[in-house]
C-alpha cells in the first residue's frame, strides 16, 4: 500500500519506518525542512537497533521511505494518511482540512492525537466519514498495534477497511485494536533475508513524485534512483533535496532502460 505520514517529530519517523519495515511505500512530510532532513538518519539508526535486537534480518526495510517537502506530492496517491504533528488543535484541523482536498476521495485519513477529540480534529475534513483516530504507540517498532478511535461520523466501511481489509491483512501489523484490547507481541520482519529474492512491484519502479513515469535517473552525489528524469530536474531546479536522504542535488544523470 501507499502511505503518507505527516510530521517528523518523535512519532512520525517511527511510524514511517514501521510501515516500510513491513513492505509499504511511505512518504513522509513536515513543514520544517531541518526536521525532514533528519528522518533518513533516524531511520538508519532504527534499522541498526532492530538488527541488534534480532527483528531485522537484512540491510534495509522491504518498503521505502521518501522524504517530501511538498504536501501535495506526499498525499496525492496515498491509500492511508497518518497525521502525527504537534498536539495543537488548530494546527491539526488546518492541516487535515488541506490534506482532505489534496488526496484521493477514498483515502482514509487518521490522526494520531493523544488527547484531542477526533470529532473536533476532523471537523473541516472533506468526506469526513473516512476519517478517524489511529494512534501508534511509541516506540512503534516494538509495539506494532494501533489504537482505533472512531469519530461520531466515521463510517463502518472506513472502520472495516482499516481493521480488516487493508492494514490488518497486508501491513504486517498483527492487530488493529480498539481501546482496552490487550496488545500482542511483535512477530518480527518476515521479509526474505536477501532483498534480491523479492520480485519488484510497480511501486518499486514508478517515479516517487509523479507516479506516472518510471524511475530513470540518478541523483548526485547520493546516487539514489527514486524519480523520473523530469521530476529530478524539477527537484534540482527548485533546490530541493533527494527524497531518500535529503542531500542537496548537484547533478541529475539520466539512465536509459533496455
Amino acid at each position: 500500500m501507499k502511505i503518507a505520514v505527516l510530521g517528523c517529530g518523535i512519532l512520525g519517523p517511527k511510524i514511517a519506518g514501521e510501515l516500510a519495515y513491513h513492505g509499504h511505500r511511505v512518504k513522509i512530510w513536515d513543514v520544517s525542512i531541518p526536521a525532514l532532513n533528519a528522518v533518513y538518519n533516524i531511520i538508519e539508526d532504527d534499522k541498526k537497533q532492530l538488527r541488534e535486537d534480532g527483528l531485522l534480518f537484512q540491510k534495509n526495510f522491504v518498503g521505502q521511505v521518501m522524504c517530501m517537502s511538498r504536501l501535495e506530492e506526499t498525499v496525492n496517491d496515498a491509500d492511508f494518511i497518518f497525521e502525527a504533528v504537534k498536539e495543537d488543535m488548530e494546527i491539526k484541523k488546518d492541516l487535515l482540512e488541506r490534506v482532505s482536498h489534496l488526496c484521493r476521495g477514498d483515502t482514509v485519513i487518521g490522526s494520531c492525537t493523544l488527547r484531542l477529540k477526533i470529532d473536533d480534529v476532523m471537523a473541516g475534513v472533506m468526506n469526513k466519514e473516512r476519517s478517524l483516530g489511529l494512534r501508534f504507540l511509541y516506540p512503534v517498532y516494538y509495539i506494532p498495534e494501533v489504537e482505533i478511535n472512531p469519530a461520531s461520523f466515521t463510517s463502518q466501511k472506513s472502520m472495516q477497511r482499516v481493521r480488516a481489509e487493508q492494514l490488518l491483512s497486508s501491513s504486517g501489523i498483527p492487530c488493529m485494536f480498539e481501546k482496552k484490547i490487550p496488545v500482542l507481541s511483535h512477530e518480527g520482519n518476515t521479509a526474505p533475508v536477501k532483498e534480491s529474492r523479492r520480485d519488484p512491484t510497480p511501486a518499486d519502479t514508478e517515479c516517487g513524485i509523479c507516479m506516472n513515469r518510471v524511475r530513470d535517473c540518478l541523483l548526485c552525489p547520493c546516487h539514489h534512483m527514486i524519480t523520473c528524469y523530469e521530476c529530478s530536474k524539477m527537484l534540482h531546479n527548485r533546490r530541493d533535496g533527494c527524497p531518500i536522504c535529503r542531500k542537496d542535488i548537484t547533478e541529475v544523470i539520466r539512465v536509459y532502460h533496455s
